[in-house]
């Protein structure tokens, strides 16, 4: 069996999140069933972590195991022409045995946008929090320094 890991990116408007459910479209679930049509078994996609209904991700990993004989370069191109227009696999590699995209992720960033102006931004929405009132700088940034630093979440798995 092949190890193959995944970069991919989504809008995750339409989704319940990255961890498949049974009564929801997740990002998961829908990334299985394009690779299972292309791969012509059913696989199990582990990702990098879980992201929450509506969130995005620009740089997301993820792998599988399958017997298929494509090669990784043509599993982008296969994959996105299964999937919808908001998921989109970047790059495929074939990965060792022991690759596990969850145990092996060694940094996660997240990215938080407020949208402050008078009036809101149609191509913004989904994607920035609006905010149309002024904001308060420095409570701002006395607040933004408890998100600063290193954190070991490896308790959390």
């Amino acid at each position: 069996m092949r190890n193959i890991a995944l970069r991919l990116r989504y809008i995750g408007t339409q989704y319940h999140g990255w961890q498949e459910q049974k009564q929801d479209v997740t990002v998961a679930g829908v990334l299985q069933e394009a690779i299972r049509k292309i791969c012509g078994h059913d696989v199990k996609v582990v990702g990098c972590g879980r992201t929450d209904a509506g969130v995005h991700a620009e740089r997301y990993c993820a792998n599988f195991f399958t017997d298929s004989r494509i090669p990784a370069e043509r599993i982008p191109l296969a994959l996105n022409t299964v999937l919808p227009s908001d998921i989109a696999v970047m790059a495929a590699v074939d990965a060792p045995p022991d690759f596990n995209a969850i145990l092996s992720c060694e940094k996660k960033e997240y990215t938080y946008i407020i949208h402050n102006a008078r009036l809101r931004d149609p191509f913004l929405a989904n994607r920035a929090y609006f905010y149309p009132a002024p904001l308060n700088e420095a409570v701002m940034k006395r607040a933004a320094a408890h998100f600063v630093g290193t954190r070991d979440f490896r308790g959390v798995r």
